[in-house]
């Protein structure tokens, strides 16, 4: 075992499975750094001999980047788990290095590709108080006690246009809303805005994610495949449950895949999952049926038109049946300068065995047949590029809990299109004044002898319960930062104070987007003032920033609100390291704690007297991360960086 002593902790590196979690080798990593960040993915750096110790550990394969998760053990507690992104090996020294990050950053490397949206159009009927809305196409889920907004299409300033209280949801598609006053009658093109809670949105939008958004299928009406191979079918068996299909050539699919099956059988056309690949050559889909292929050619001797269907002759029987796809080729006159008939087509039915019907687009169309011409109908596998692959997307990250976060997130419609990945998502509504942050806690757990390792999702809303009275001052154990105490002399060993208004603001504007501008339209924006520093005398120092996917001026000055937060002068970092052997030690604390530091020092109480602090005997700092650097040896102490949030707390700048 890879044990690295000191006088007071011991650290193990564990590799596993990124999809399984299966641990894969127990690493001896030296030269270790690594780093905890709420929102932002902490990084991990370390180094590995590759020596014949280390042989047994098969470090290509258990060190993999993009499919490799890493955890950091501190005595018997899980303080750090990522996934490998990158590493190089030198032939010269014989080492490998590899960096890491939390398992936050495989957000980043997962897009949404699917139009998902919170705001819908509904027909509602009114009567007798109760509202009966049915969604005009998209489906959503509304909990009961929800709320949502109802726009009607009538004046801008329509007296009905409010929020409503969801009073049962019978289906994915209706809602129904109790004791209002509207009155009686349809109204059809209502706009439904959905009151998403902040929780349930991020929830939602993890879950689906992990399962690749499963309830699509392939393929359907919101993505097509970026290309679709069709591969001709030579056989179908089916001994048992599971029916073999062959195809002319590899077809390389995998398990889960999703394919679609055409021109065999009513039973066995349409849509199937990839239960298992035999070979490049076989796949089997969960079902009984089985029927013979029809790679059938046949001559066509004429045809005719009436009304917009065509009517096919073969020359000998044909074998087709309706739905088949057939293609038809050398059947147009070749005296039309316009060749029309030759193509694709679903057949109609069977009036005779020498005779198909196909529906066409014109009926104008020649309808004198060329001997020769030719009706070609091949069982078919469609197979695209697109999955859905839903267990390879699936890291296993679980919730801390199912509680509301009592905010919502803005009204929102998101464009598949546009790929924007689910960090980015993540990040935009986290990013106002009352939105939240968020990590991934790991944990170790023993089965047997085995050591296996949990991931939890926790989300940490921004504001606190029990704001104080105005003028007051809330006690650090609001925060619960009164017990998480840094002092100097003692647990600190270097504390910094920089200080900068470099970068600083004391008015802030956000500036949003309104596409294809006209003469008279001008962009929104949104400014937010820090009343309190202007009448203290501090002068108007501006920041902007633009938020090219919002147009709601509401939506707009919340993020103002969060950067004239943070942009407060002077910007105030205070940089501390602590000996990692004195408590509050590694594994006492996480990334979104608040705690305590007292440094006795005349500069910080010149800084505690003044107004940039709210109290003047103790800084109260939420922790935003911490840096961690290992020795290598049992010399200790290890060295421990806070990397506390800049501005002051919540008391000071109103969130």
């Amino acid at each position: 075992m890879a044990l690295y002593q000191s006088d007071a902790a011991i650290y193990r590196y564990f590799t596993t499975d990124l999809l399984t979690n299966e641990v894969l080798a127990e690493i001896p990593f030296k030269g270790v750094s690594f780093e905890r960040s709420i929102k932002a993915a902490g990084s991990f750096g370390g180094n590995i001999p590759v020596i014949p110790e280390t042989a047994s550990m098969n470090l290509y394969e258990s060190t993999m980047p993009g499919k490799t998760g890493l955890y950091v053990v501190r005595d018997s507690e899980c303080v750090w788990g990522g996934i490998i992104w990158n590493r190089n090996y030198n032939v010269v020294d014989r080492e490998l290095s590899v960096s890491a990050s939390e398992f936050t950053s495989y957000f980043f490397h997962r897009n949404i590709w699917k139009t998902w949206t919170h705001d819908f159009g509904a027909t509602i009927v009114a009567s007798g108080g109760t509202l009966t809305a049915t969604l005009e196409a998209l489906e959503y889920d509304f909990p009961v006690g929800s709320s949502v907004r109802l726009i009607f299409p009538e004046v801008s300033d329509f007296v009905y246009n409010a929020y409503y209280t969801i009073a049962s949801s019978p289906t994915n598609t209706t809602f129904t809303i109790t004791g209002t006053s509207v009155p009686n009658g349809t109204y059809v093109g209502v706009t439904v805005y959905a009151r998403v809670d902040t929780y349930d949105y991020v929830r939602q939008l993890l879950d689906e994610i992990l399962v690749d958004f499963s309830d699509i299928t392939f393929p359907n009406t919101d993505i097509e495949p970026a290309l679709t191979t069709s591969i001709r079918i030579t056989s179908i068996t089916a001994p048992s449950s599971i029916t073999t299909v062959t195809t002319a050539s590899a077809h390389d699919l995998i398990p889960t895949q999703t394919v679609e099956i055409y021109n065999v059988s009513a039973g066995l056309d349409g849509l199937w999952d990839v239960t298992s690949v035999p070979s490049s050559t076989t796949f089997t889909v969960a079902s009984s049926l089985t029927s013979s292929v029809k790679n059938i050619t046949k001559t066509v001797t004429s045809k005719s038109i009436t009304d917009f269907t065509a009517t096919i002759t073969t020359s000998t029987s044909h074998g087709f049946a309706q739905y088949d796809t057939v293609v038809l080729s050398g059947v147009d006159d070749p005296a039309s300068l316009i060749i029309v008939f030759d193509g694709e087509y679903q057949i109609v039915d069977t009036p005779t065995a020498t005779t198909f019907r196909v529906n066409v687009a014109d009926s104008d169309m020649v309808a004198t047949a060329v001997s020769g011409g030719t009706a070609v109908v091949q069982s078919t596998v469609n197979i695209g590029t697109y999955g859905p692959f839903p267990g390879n997307s699936d890291i296993d990250i679980e919730y801390s809990t199912n509680a509301y976060s009592g905010k919502n997130v803005p009204n929102n419609s998101y464009r598949g299109f546009e790929l924007r990945s689910v960090g980015e998502e993540l990040d935009e509504y986290s990013d106002t004044v009352d939105g939240f942050e968020y990590r991934i806690d790991c944990e170790l757990v023993y089965i047997g002898d085995i050591p296996t390792f949990t991931r939890t999702f926790v989300l940490l809303p921004i504001d606190y319960p029990n704001p104080p009275a105005e003028g007051e001052v809330s006690p650090p154990s609001r925060y619960g930062a009164d017990e998480l105490v840094f002092e100097y002399p003692g647990s600190i060993i270097d504390v910094t104070m920089e200080e900068s208004a470099e970068d600083s603001a004391t008015r802030f504007f956000v500036v949003g987007n309104i596409p294809d501008l006209g003469d008279d339209i001008s962009q929104p924006y949104a400014v937010a003032s820090a009343t309190d520093l202007l009448l203290a005398g501090w002068p108007i120092l501006d920041g902007e920033e633009t938020r090219s996917e919002e147009s709601e001026e509401s939506a707009l000055y919340a993020h103002a609100q969060r950067y004239l937060a943070e942009s407060r002068p002077p910007i105030s970092d205070i940089k501390v390291k602590v000996n990692g052997s004195l408590s509050p030690k590694i594994g006492e604390f996480v990334p979104g704690d608040w705690c305590s530091i007292i440094v006795e020092d005349e500069f910080v109480r010149m800084r505690l007297a003044s107004d940039l602090e709210v109290r003047d005997t103790v800084i109260v700092r939420k922790i935003e991360g911490f840096k961690v650097s290992v020795p290598d040896t049992p010399s200790f102490p290890e060295e421990t960086e806070l990397l506390l949030v800049t501005e002051p707390e919540v008391d000071k700048i109103g969130q």
